[in-house]
């Protein structure tokens, strides 16, 4: 039987309104949500939330010094987050993952605003607002697009840092771009050929109830895990993002030759790698093989953490970045030593060059 919809007309005009009156009705008054989880009005009434919060997140760094810009590429328009176009700072460009956007950033980008010109770059066919012109883009267009971005947003040679997906194609732009790269940082970063297809097909395949056992190796550290209005909410809302058909068509076409195993020997810059203990998403091969195969390589554990280290551990994060590009003589800003006199600190351990794989 067709499940049928209530109208609330006599409540309100207004669309997204009257679905989420829709969505209580079902919730207290028809049956459990979680009975209904995959029917429409469910879907299109947590996308609207999702695009509202997206909306007054973006609004809020605008107003607290992050404007919001547009760069037209060939292959569409890049909107990036940018602390101030007219810095005379060094620029440090952050990468987002898959399913992301800009905005996965925003703590680690306020927390270094006054050390580094902040620049975060919104991925097409992702959560954010750049706008693709072309309906499938693989991972040589997305790296090209990003390419492109860097050369018109700055002069400067840039920091890289990039997460899972970002971090991929950082690799990949630090091994092809050397003369543009001056520091790698790397969170988590996808993109070996260490069971090369197997993120394609956990997430092609991904059902509520698969997703429901892998999201604590996604993102595992509090207060994504713990208290039970954010967690099920960015539960909720990362699960649809890595479900959305653009997802399913870059990971489709990934092809062999697109992974950067034979790219590592030409990375010549300083790296950091941070890779959480806990992820599950991708193979803890990975973080082994890049420190054996990067030269220039400072590699550390964070423990009880998992993918989402940006997240997951802003503050930890903060503190090893802080190091590594050697900005421990300027002063923490106000919100920076706010995070970190309220945030819990992860330990931290050197990737050894012979890890024993049954320890992980």
């Amino acid at each position: 039987m067709p499940q049928k919809n209530f109208n609330f007309h006599f409540l309100s005009s207004n669309m997204h309104i009257n679905r989420y009156l829709q969505l209580k009705l079902l919730q207290f008054v028809v049956r459990p949500a979680k009975k209904v989880e995959n029917l429409e009005v469910v879907k299109s009434t947590e996308i609207a939330l999702d695009k509202s919060f997206s909306k007054i997140l973006k609004s809020a760094l605008n107003l607290t010094g992050f404007s919001s810009s547009v760069i037209t590429t060939k292959y569409g328009q890049i909107h990036y987050y940018d602390s101030n176009p007219k810095s005379d700072l060094k620029p440090i460009i952050f990468v987002h993952g898959l399913g992301s956007s800009a905005q996965s950033w925003w703590i680690l980008g306020k927390m270094l605003e006054n050390k580094r010109r902040i620049i975060i770059p919104d991925l097409f066919h992702m959560a954010g607002f750049s706008q693709a012109n072309n309906s499938v883009m693989n991972f040589l267009e997305h790296a090209e697009s990003l390419i492109e971005f860097i050369s018109k947003v700055t002069e400067d040679t840039v920091d890289l840092c990039g997460l899972s997906l970002g971090g991929w194609l950082s690799m990949y732009i630090a091994s092809t771009q050397q003369k543009r790269v001056n520091k790698l940082i790397l969170l988590n970063p996808a993109g070996l050929k260490v069971n090369p297809f197997g993120l394609r097909d956990t997430l092609s395949f991904l059902s509520w109830r698969k997703f429901h056992k892998l999201y604590p190796g996604i993102m595992k550290a509090f207060p994504f895990t713990g208290i039970p209005i954010l967690s099920k909410t960015a539960k909720r809302a990362l699960y649809r993002n890595l479900k959305d058909e653009k997802i399913k068509d870059l990971l489709n076409s990934t092809k062999e030759d697109h992974f950067v195993d034979d790219n590592l020997k030409n990375i010549k810059c300083p790296v950091l790698l941070l890779w959480g203990k806990e992820d599950k998403l991708l193979s803890c091969k990975i973080p082994i093989l890049l420190n054996n195969n990067i030269k220039n390589i400072t590699a550390k554990w964070v423990d009880d953490c998992a993918h989402v280290l940006s997240l997951e551990a802003p503050a930890t994060c903060y503190q090893e970045i802080n190091n590594f590009l050697n900005l421990k003589s300027i002063k923490d800003n106000i919100f920076t030593q706010l995070v970190l006199s309220s945030s819990f600190s992860y330990k931290t351990t050197l990737i050894l060059k012979k890890e024993r794989d049954h320890d992980y």
